[in-house]
């Protein structure tokens, strides 16, 4: 028994050393996306921030690939010794394990969390010709033409796509998924009626165009108003009570970080989350800031995880 109190009190002292002097090297930030676009840019807009703060560099690493599945099993297969960090997109966590037949990491078992970073608004938009003007119309339009309107996405399993289909289910009717490889080919051909008349798509994004005449938006898809477009209505106010579709983004660890070191990092995002300088920059560009401790962003992901494997179950997604 000394023995092994001897032994418990050694290693509470060496995890108590690494704490303290953790970190001692750059801090490696790895997201599923290629550079640009929404996570890249909370990425190494959180890394200049908590740069000033922890006195090491903060190394953003992108590695896109198979709906950030590369990136997150990378993650979850490092040294968990809070040098190798996880920016999540929600999809890669919530949606991944029930759209895919199998995935090489578990975001309860692999993965730590430490906070949700930020939030993306989505909206419904559609073409400036497509005859409905708002929620309620299109959903009388599709119910009077089954089968006969086209919905663009930027792939299975992204918000864009899940949440047309939650939109399918909750107002029971028929739309055509027609999937792009990116939010702006989607947009494009929304703006042109080419291959799709509506979609759901970040905020900022709608909103350059709708500014330009290209499309008109229709709802945010959020429970709330956007405050980026207060005169908007929410699905919810449209007649969809309880519709809630928003993208989010969070950091987390890999599973057995030492619990020293993740109240470390959570700290200092907390930090960066109160830093003004660090608000403005993504209020600038159209995301909100959100914040939260580990207990929360754990909620979230079992919430959503439960949302979404309905909605995948219900509509017959999968990805083999």
């Amino acid at each position: 028994m000394l023995r092994v109190l001897a032994l418990l009190a050694a290693v509470a002292l060496v995890g108590g050393a690494a704490a303290q002097d953790y970190p001692a090297r750059p801090i490696r930030l790895v997201l599923p996306q290629a550079p640009g676009g929404a996570v890249d840019f909370i990425s190494r807009t959180l890394g200049a921030t908590l740069q000033k703060s922890v006195g090491q560099p903060i190394v953003v690493e992108n590695k896109p690939g198979a709906n950030g599945i590369v990136a997150a099993e990378f993650v979850a297969k490092s040294a968990p010794d809070g040098y190798t960090l996880f920016m999540a997109v929600d999809t890669n966590l919530v949606v991944n394990p029930s759209l895919y037949a199998k995935v090489p990491y578990d975001p309860f078992r692999d993965f730590a969390p430490i906070s949700v970073i930020a939030r993306n608004g989505l909206v419904l938009v559609a073409n400036r010709s497509f005859p409905p003007n708002s929620v309620a119309e299109v959903i009388a339009l599709a119910r009077a033409n089954p089968g006969r309107i086209n919905y663009a996405s930027i792939g299975y399993g992204s918000q864009h796509h899940l949440g047309m289909e939650l939109f399918k289910a909750m107002a029971k009717i028929d739309l055509v998924h027609v999937p792009y490889k990116s939010q702006a080919a989607a947009l494009s051909e929304v703006a042109a009626q080419g291959g799709a008349s509506i979609m759901i798509c970040g905020t900022p994004a709608a909103l350059a165009m709708s500014k330009a005449g290209q499309i008109k938006i229709l709802a945010a898809t959020s429970l709330e108003r956007s405050r980026y477009l207060p005169d908007v209505p929410t699905m919810a106010e449209a007649g969809l009570p309880g519709f809630d579709v928003s993208g989010w983004f969070g950091l987390l660890a890999p599973a057995e970080t030492p619990a020293p070191v993740l109240a470390r990092l959570q700290q200092e995002v907390r930090k960066a989350l109160d830093d003004a300088e660090f608000r403005a920059g993504l209020s600038k560009v159209g995301l909100d800031p959100v914040g939260g401790t580990p207990a929360e962003m754990l909620a979230l992901m079992k919430a959503d995880t439960a949302k979404w494997a309905k909605v995948i179950r219900d509509s017959g997604a999968k990805i083999e």
